[in-house]
């Protein structure tokens, strides 16, 4: 796995007014976070993985820093196979915490 990225769902947002800027805050809700890497995977993993992706299966992760989420969701946002190597395929992975 590679290019993790974690995502927080940081509920504040500038909002323009007349004369300056406003904020909405709503705080952090680390239920909205999510946590994106890419994998590549053999056609075994691959099938496990779409397995988990079609079936709404809530997985437990590990980070680069071990770090452990738990209950994730898996969403595949893109895949490719990777040339010359017709067993392996490549993904861009998300995972939502619910």
């Amino acid at each position: 796995m590679e290019n993790w990225q974690i995502v927080p769902d940081d509920r504040q947002q500038q909002i323009e007014i007349v004369g300056g800027v406003a904020v909405q805050d709503f705080g952090h809700v680390s239920e909205g976070d999510k946590v994106s890497c890419s994998v590549t995977v053999l056609s075994d993993g691959w099938e496990t993985i779409k397995g988990y992706w079609d079936n709404r299966t809530l997985v437990n992760i590990s980070d680069e820093a071990g770090v452990v989420w738990s209950n994730m969701r898996v969403v595949v946002k893109s895949y490719e196979y990777v040339p010359h190597f017709p067993h392996a395929v490549k993904a861009t992975l998300e995972f939502w915490r619910l």
